[in-house]
C-alpha cells in the first residue's frame, strides 16, 4: 500500500456547515479511493486534519460486498440546478455570488438535474454497451430496470440545501458566464477536486475564465475524462455508483441479450457519486430579477437536511415565488 500513500494527497477539514469533508486534487475513481483509504498513511493524514481518531465511515461503505450492479452509467445532462435557503439575498443581488471554499477560491456551486428521460436514455446506452449486437426484437423485450438502482440523492427531487431551486439550461448559464466573466471567450473546465463525506463522493468540475489558466494550471483540463466530460453544451457524467441503497441484483442474460433484476432480501448501503460544477467568481453572475424568479421553484427538504432549515416547506416557498411572479406580471 506504500504506493497509494505516495500517489494520493488527501486534505481533511470541517467545512462551513461543520461537516467532516475530505478532498483530493483532481478526480480519482472509486476503486482507487477504496484502495487509498485502506492505507494507514492516508488515513492517519486525514484524521490529523480532521482532529479526531474515529474510523472513516466511508471505508465501511466502500468495502462491503454489493450485488452485481450496473456501472458505469453515462448520463447526458443539459440542465443544472442551484438550491439555496438564501432566496432573498439572491434576488437582492440579482445573481449568484461565489462563496469562499477551503482554498479561499470563490465558487458558485451547481448540481446536475437528472429527469426520468435522462435515466431512460442512460439505460439504453448501457445496454448498447453490454449487448452491442442485440436485435430489435431483443431491444423491444427489454423491461426498464435502471430506475430501480438510481436511489441516491443525485436523483432525489427533494433538497438537502434549501427550499428554493433555481434551474437553468447549462447552455444559458455558460453563455452568461462567458459574456460576464470570460470576455466572450469560452470558459475552461478542469478536474478540480474529488471530495467525499460519509457516503457521498463528489467530482467537482471547476469552470473558470481563460485569463486564469495559469492560476489553475495544476488541475487537468476536462478532456476525455473517465468520470465527466463536456460535449455539445451537455455534461456527460459517467456514474460509478448511482445508488446509496441497493435493493436489487443485476442479471445479464447473455443468451436473450436482456438485463433482468432480482430483489435482494435486504438493502446494501453503498457509496454514491455525483458531479458538481463550481463556477469561479470574483463578483456576481448577474441575471435580471424576472429571470431568477421564473427559473425558480419550491422544493421539499430531504430527510438529511444539511441546510438545517426547519420552518419552510415547498408549498410556502412556491407560494412566495408565485406571489413575486404575479407582482411582475401586474407591473
Amino acid at each position: 500500500m506504500a504506493e497509494a500513500a505516495r500517489q494520493y494527497a488527501f486534505h481533511g477539514r470541517k467545512n462551513h456547515r461543520n461537516c467532516s469533508e475530505v478532498s483530493h486534487d483532481g478526480h480519482i475513481s472509486i476503486e482507487d479511493l477504496r484502495n487509498a483509504l485502506q492505507d494507514d498513511t492516508n488515513v492517519a493524514q486525514i484524521q490529523r486534519d480532521l482532529g479526531n481518531n474515529d474510523e472513516l465511515k466511508i471505508v465501511d461503505y466502500l468495502t462491503i460486498n454489493i450485488p452485481n450492479y450496473p456501472t458505469p452509467i453515462e448520463f447526458h445532462i443539459s440542465n443544472v440546478t442551484h438550491v439555496s435557503e438564501s432566496f432573498d439575498q439572491i434576488l437582492e443581488s440579482e445573481g449568484f455570488k461565489g462563496k469562499a471554499h477551503g482554498d479561499d477560491e470563490k465558487l458558485s456551486w451547481w448540481s446536475m438535474k437528472i429527469d426520468k428521460e435522462s435515466i431512460q436514455a442512460a439505460e439504453r446506452r448501457y445496454l448498447d454497451t453490454v449487448f452491442p449486437d442485440r436485435s430489435q426484437e431483443q431491444t423491444e423485450r427489454q423491461e426498464p430496470f435502471l430506475h430501480k438502482f438510481t436511489t441516491s440523492p443525485a436523483f432525489d427531487k427533494k433538497s438537502r440545501y434549501g427550499n428554493f431551486r433555481f434551474t437553468f439550461p447549462l447552455n444559458d448559464l455558460m453563455k452568461t458566464y462567458r459574456e460576464q466573466v470570460c470576455g466572450d471567450r469560452d470558459p475552461v473546465l478542469r478536474e478540480y477536486k474529488t471530495m467525499f463525506y460519509k457516503q457521498e463522493i463528489m467530482y467537482v468540475v471547476l469552470v473558470h475564465s481563460p485569463e486564469d489558466n495559469e492560476r489553475f494550471e495544476k488541475y487537468t483540463r476536462i478532456e476525455n475524462s473517465p468520470f465527466v466530460d463536456y460535449e455539445e453544451n451537455q455534461i456527460v457524467w459517467k456514474a460509478q455508483a448511482v445508488g446509496n441503497a441497493i435493493r436489487y441484483e443485476l442479471m445479464l442474460n447473455e443468451e436473450d441479450k436482456i438485463a433482468q433484476v432480482e430483489p435482494e432480501a435486504r438493502d446494501f448501503y453503498y457509496v454514491w457519486d455525483h458531479v458538481c460544477l463550481a463556477f469561479h467568481l470574483d463578483d456576481i453572475l448577474h441575471f435580471p430579477k424576472e429571470i431568477l424568479i421564473n427559473h425558480c421553484k419550491g422544493c421539499d427538504l430531504a430527510k438529511i437536511n444539511i441546510a438545517k432549515e426547519k420552518n419552510d416547506t415547498r408549498e410556502k416557498a412556491q407560494k412566495r415565488i408565485d406571489h413575486l411572479k404575479k407582482s411582475l406580471e401586474d407591473s
